[in-house]
Parts: structure tokens; C-alpha cells; sequence
């Protein structure tokens, strides 16, 4: 029997007016979708592999089925960076892109021929994806058309909440699985229209959802998170029929937000790119935590020895194989499974780190954290300072928390939490380097890369760049920048960063050690005043003075100007 997305894409007659999808040049219908991917796989030829790198999902489709339809193989980059699609190039008989800067490309887009039906073998390679590479490098991950059915399972899960006229609209990338299914292939089988372009921007985002029918949406938690910040959702209820998130946890607050917006939480999609959907779940407000329900193919077990989780199902497209032909894989989370099959999700086996030769589970000490009130999501990871393993932790503060923080300052908000976690763990495995950030640095994905977590964790500078300096009797004058990461603009503000004045009178202090030849403690400030923000990147100058009148009295006067404008001044206190 044929699946159902090969039956409705490949076998079955489509109305030829039938809407596809949409983007800046109007509605794509299925006659217009059948031409482009029928006259592209004339020019494929059969056993060649292809990169697609497309920005609209309508022309990675249309690539996506050329390939299929000519008997080649697709190479699904896991992004759009330049290195990263020359690489998978050099490997591949050529580059399919909607950008046509390569030379040598050919655009989806560009050719069409009249569309004929056709039979693709269901266990054949169709392309190749990649892991998101946030605990080591990105795998390639083949996937045949069987296990690309899972939609099949989304359509009998969801499909007669959703009518014919639903609008798809997703902020997951096309070219990473769960974008692939939500917002590419899921809505080609199922008859529904998808948006071609990637809205990011909630401003943007939410009025075209609002413009016309029904629709749907698939997310990642960060952009879901975003997303409810905004007074508009609440208008959306009606027009947003159906929100969809996976790509890593969901906090509870923001699945009670999309509720009470919408009157329906989001659906929680577990799985990843070797598994394909391994389970569903709905946080409802008010209630405790729900464990996650397999979808109905799905079968899982605990695995006696690592306590992590073992999946079989159709979609499973590495592993061993099992009785029934299916694979059945391990994956890296630890879970507890209950007599009805649902199942808890117990943290990552991969994030067992040892610090001061104590192991430490960082995802038992994130859910530690997350129950303090200053804490609204966390991320941690082992870094290394001094040859010695630590602790970091990423904090994104709550209104309490970022009102601590802006009062006490970030050794009080550090102190606070560390207390919240000491009766639990051992003081020398607790984080010992602290950053109050924004937002988490997730990928597109909704992943927290290693690297960008250090990143975000690396030691920054707290002093400017000094860029030249000039003495001439009593006065010093420095030309200084303000280097973009340094370390006293964290949290002061994250939307619109600031050098605090207690860094400027640091730096007017370090200068007049310099002018007087030693060492100084400041001891206070007179007639201090502000008059310009200075923010990072700029160039400025510094001036600090220090005459006999003033020296006797045990003060110098400093000046920070821009452009002849000043910024700040004030007489700073000393010992004589």
C-alpha cells in the first residue's frame, strides 16, 4: 500500500487551482507547483545528488520533489552558511538555490515542463538531513519516504480540527525535521497552504496570521516565548486555531500564556532527526506536569543498564534492527516509563559532568533552578578555568529577578540562587560563573549549542581600549573605546546597553594611578554628573587632572567627552 504522502503527492489527482502555498509573488497553485518540480527534474539526472539550499519552502519543495521525481538524491544542509552548503557542494554533482548567486546553480523556479504522474520507491534514501550538532558535531542522517510518513500519523492526530483552508505558517526551518513535516511536507499531503517565507519577527508575524482563515502554527519554544510577550496574540483567538512546539523543553509559563491567549495550550512534539516524532504532550495550566503519550506506531522502552529511552517505530532511520524490520534506537534521554506506556522525561544521560571528581546531572540543577521566582529559564554547561572543571549558568531573570539584579547587582543575584541550590548539592559543584542574559542563545532549531553557550560564558573585558595617551604636566588624557562585550553592560540594559557610571569613575580612577604613581582607593564622588549615555562601540576621550590645590586636598577631577560633547564629569575623592 502506498503511504499517505506519496499517495496524495504522487498518485492522486490534485485540482490544479488548488492553492499550495504563498509568498511575495501571490498564491502557488498545485499545477504551477507540478510544472516547476517536473521541468527542474528534467535536468537531474538519475543516481546524482543535489544541495538544496532554498529560503522559500516553495522552491525547497519544488527541489525536494524534482529530486525525488528524477531518482536523485537531496542533501539537506543543516544551515545556510556559506562554508557549511560549499562543503556539502564539493561532495555533490550540484547546488539547487533560490539565491542563484553560485555559479552554476539551478533555480527551482526557473524551469517547468507540463507534470506527469510517477512511482518512487518508498525505501529508497530521499535526503539526507543533519543533527542540530549541539552536543558535538551535526551527523548526516538518512531518511527514505517511509520514514518521512509520519505525517500520516499527524493528519488521523490532528486533521479534522484543521479544515482544508487552513494557512500554515511555522518559524521552523524547512530544512531541519520538524520544519520539514510541520511546514513543507505535512501541509503538501494534506491539501493545506503553507507561507513560503520565514517570519521571525513577531511584528510580522502575527498580522498576516490575523489577515485571513484559519491557521495553524509551529514553533520553537524561544520563539513561542517571544511571541507571547506580545499584548496581540489575545486577538488571535479564533484566527490561531492550533500551535505546535518542539525542538526543546517549553516552559510551563509560556505554554499557559499561548492558553490563555488562545484558549487551547500548544502541542508539545518530542522526537529528533534519527527517531522522527516519538511522542506528544499539552501543558494545561493549573495542572501538574503531563508525562508524554507515544504516537500510536511508536513503541518505547527503558533501557535496563543507561535508564535512557529505546524507540521503534517506522521513522526510526538508524539503529539496530528488530524482528518486524523496524529499528529501534537509543536515545540520550534518561526517562521513567509508566504501565500505560507514557513516560517522563528524566534529563539528558550526555549531561553527566564531573566537577571536583563529583558527577553532576546539569539538568536536575536547571529544575532546581527554574523553581527559584527569579528565574525564568536556565541554561548550564562545564567550563574549564584554571585546568580546573566549573560550573556556568545562563539565567534569564523573571520581573522579580531582573528587579534584584538591577537593585543588589549580579554577585547578590549569584549568591541568592547559589543558596537555592546548596542544600542539594555539594557548594564546590555549584556554578561559580554567573550571566544574566536576554534571551538563551538558541539556534533555529530551538537548541542550545555547546559553543554557544561557552560563548556567551567567556571571559569578557572590563576595561576599555586604550587607544592612545598623552601627558602633559598635571593632566592625563586617554582616547579610549568601549569594547562591544564589556563585562559591566550585562543587565544594564538588555535592550538598549548602557556603561554604567560606576565603570566610568573606575576607569577615571585607573588613570589618575597612572598620573599620580600609585596606587589610590576612591573614597567618594562630588558633583558627579551624567549628561550623555555612553554606550559600547563608542570612542571617547578621558581626562583626569590633578593640580597642587587638588592634590593636597586628596582629589582629581576627571572628564569623559565624544566629539568635543561632554559625557560625564566629577571630582573624585582620595586619600592625600
Amino acid at each position: 500500500m502506498p503511504t499517505l504522502l506519496l499517495a496524495a503527492l504522487f498518485r492522486e489527482p490534485r485540482p490544479p487551482d488548488m492553492a499550495v502555498a504563498w509568498d511575495r509573488e501571490g498564491v502557488r497553485t498545485w499545477r504551477e507547483f507540478s510544472e516547476h518540480a517536473a521541468g527542474l527534474a528534467g535536468q537531474l539526472g538519475r543516481g546524482t545528488s543535489w544541495v538544496v539550499d532554498c529560503a522559500s519552502s516553495y522552491a525547497f519543495a519544488v527541489a525536494l520533489f524534482a529530486t525525488a521525481r528524477a531518482g536523485a538524491l537531496a542533501w539537506v544542509p543543516p544551515n545556510r552558511q556559506p562554508g557549511t552548503v560549499g562543503d556539502l557542494a564539493a561532495r555533490s554533482d550540484g547546488l539547487l538555490s533560490d539565491g542563484s548567486e553560485e555559479p552554476g546553480a539551478l533555480h527551482p523556479l526557473a524551469l517547468s515542463a507540463k507534470a506527469a504522474a510517477c512511482d518512487l520507491p518508498e525505501d529508497r534514501a530521499a535526503l539526507h538531513l543533519f543533527t542540530s550538532g549541539t552536543t558535538g558535531s551535526a551527523k548526516e542522517i538518512p531518511k527514505t519516504w517511509r520514514q518521512l510518513d509520519e505525517v500520516a500519523e499527524l493528519e488521523r492526530c490532528f486533521g479534522s480540527g484543521l479544515p482544508a483552508s487552513t494557512r500554515v505558517f511555522s518559524t521552523a526551518p524547512h530544512h531541519h525535521l520538524y520544519g520539514l513535516l510541520f511546514r513543507v511536507l505535512w501541509p503538501l499531503a494534506s491539501g493545506r497552504p503553507f507561507q513560503a517565507e520565514t517570519l521571525l519577527h513577531v511584528e510580522e508575524l502575527l498580522p498576516r496570521i490575523a489577515e485571513g482563515p484559519p491557521a495553524m502554527l509551529a514553533a520553537t519554544p524561544a520563539h513561542l516565548r517571544r511571541i507571547t510577550q506580545r499584548e496581540e496574540l489575545a486577538r488571535l483567538r479564533g484566527h490561531l486555531v492550533r500551535v505546535f512546539s518542539s525542538g526543546g523543553p517549553l516552559p510551563a509559563s509560556t505554554a499557559a500564556a499561548v492558553e490563555i491567549a488562545l484558549g487551547e495550550p500548544p502541542v508539545e512534539v518530542f522526537g529528533s532527526t534519527e527517531s522522527g516524532g516519538v511522542a506528544l504532550r499539552s501543558q494545561r495550566s493549573g495542572e501538574p506536569p503531563p508525562s508524554w503519550r507515544p504516537l500510536a506506531p511508536v513503541r518505547v522502552r527503558r533501557d535496563a543498564e543507561t535508564g535512557c529511552l529505546r524507540v521503534t517505530s517506522p521513522w526510526v532511520s538508524l539503529g539496530a534492527e528488530q524482528a518486524d524490520g523496524q529499528l529501534e534506537l537509543e536515545m540520550g534521554d534518561r526517562v521513567e516509563i509508566a504501565a500505560n506506556g507514557e513516560f517522563r522525561l528524566l534529563g539528558r544521560a550526555d549531561r553527566v559532568v564531573k566537577i571536583g571528581e563529583k558527577r553532576v546531572v546539569l539538568l536536575d540543577m536547571e529544575s532546581r533552578l527554574l523553581e527559584h521566582g527569579f528565574v525564568d529559564e536556565v541554561a548550564l554547561v562545564d567550563v574549564e578555568r584554571g585546568g580546573d572543571a566549573r560550573v556556568g549558568a545562563l539565567v534569564v531573570l523573571s520581573a522579580e529577578g531582573r528587579a534584584v539584579h538591577e537593585r543588589e547587582g549580579r554577585r547578590e543575584l549569584g549568591r541568592a540562587l547559589g543558596d537555592h541550590l546548596a542544600p542539594h548539592w555539594d557548594r564546590v559543584v555549584l556554578p561559580r560563573i554567573w550571566r544574566v542574559v536576554p534571551a538563551l542563545p538558541r539556534d533555529e532549531r530551538g537548541k542550545l549549542p555547546r559553543e554557544a553557550l561557552l560563548a556567551e560564558l567567556a571571559e569578557r573585558p572590563r576595561s576599555p581600549l586604550v587607544l592612545g595617551e598623552e601627558r602633559a604636566g598635571d593632566v592625563l588624557c586617554r582616547e579610549l573605546r568601549v569594547p562591544e562585550d564589556l563585562a559591566q553592560l550585562e543587565g544594564h540594559f538588555p535592550d538598549l546597553p548602557v556603561v554604567p557610571g560606576v565603570a566610568q569613575v573606575g576607569w577615571a580612577l585607573a588613570a589618575a594611578e597612572v598620573l599620580l604613581g600609585r596606587p589610590l582607593q576612591a573614597h567618594g564622588v562630588e558633583a558627579l554628573k551624567f549628561k550623555e549615555p555612553l554606550r559600547p562601540g563608542t570612542s571617547l576621550s578621558l581626562e583626569v587632572e590633578a593640580n597642587p590645590d587638588d592634590r593636597a586636598k586628596g582629589r582629581f577631577r576627571f572628564r569623559c567627552t565624544r566629539e568635543g560633547r561632554e559625557l560625564s564629569s566629577g571630582r573624585v575623592k582620595v586619600e592625600p
